[in-house]
């Protein structure tokens, strides 16, 4: 098991794709910056609102990551090698989430810093400072989830792209509703937004529960599909 995660975060760390989607990440936050700094009260408010319409860059990410393994054969290889496929998705999981964090808090954790130290600027929220970047990261986990299962479901680059592509414009489109309040509770990019602009009403404990219910269920739909698929 250790020489698969091995395997995997030394592939993630020499991945090009993966240094320019965070880097490319980064640049744009920054620039939307300009824009959403009217609309939250601090830098890292201001970054944290525009981390739902990044959503998209590990999209691609997962489609490189995930889906162009299919196509490799990498998978293949883990398990001629003598690992298990729970071990396999385990290990390929834990890359994939380490990275997906890395691309979108990173410019967040710049962010607030810079607005702490320049700005000298806080974040306030009701649960405090530790229960709400927990709620964070476990959003953006559970974000990230989707286009991993569809990865393991499909098994293909193509539809692991185009398919969480027209979820997450969906999702956008359904967000700027006349349901958002009510809907935004449920879905990982709602929390989010609801954070960023300091209306979210409900308790920290029941965010992190429809967290860990989407992180486990699309995990155990992943598992279920990629240990019954034919991999030969």
């Amino acid at each position: 098991m250790s020489n698969l995660l091995k395997s995997e975060f030394y592939k993630l760390v020499h991945s090009w794709y993966f240094w320019g989607i965070a880097g490319f990440n980064f640049l744009l936050s920054s620039v939307l910056l300009l824009d959403s700094t009217e609309n939250a009260s601090s830098l890292f408010l201001a970054s944290l609102f525009n981390i739902p319409l990044l959503y998209f860059l590990t999209i691609v990410f997962a489609a490189l990551f995930v889906g162009n393994d299919f196509g490799q054969r990498t998978l293949q290889t883990y398990m001629n090698a003598g690992h298990s496929r729970g071990q396999v998705l385990f290990a390929k999981m834990l890359a994939y989430q380490v990275a997906c964090l890395g691309i979108l808090l990173f410019p967040l954790l710049i962010h607030g810093i810079l607005g702490s130290v320049c700005r000298n600027q806080h974040l306030q929220t009701a649960d405090g400072n530790f229960f709400t970047i927990l709620t964070i990261v476990f959003s953006v986990m559970a974000m990230c989830m989707l286009p991993f299962f569809l990865g393991f479901l499909f098994g293909d680059m193509g539809k692991t792209l185009a398919v969480p592509m027209v979820l997450f414009f969906l999702t956008i489109f359904i967000l700027n509703g006349d349901q958002s309040q009510v809907i935004s509770r449920a879905l990982p990019m709602g929390q989010l937004r609801l954070i960023s602009l300091q209306q979210a009403s409900t308790r920290t404990d029941n965010i992190l529960f429809i967290d860990c219910l989407w992180i486990t269920v699309l995990y155990i739909g992943a598992y279920l599909k990629f240990r019954r698929s034919d991999l030969k």
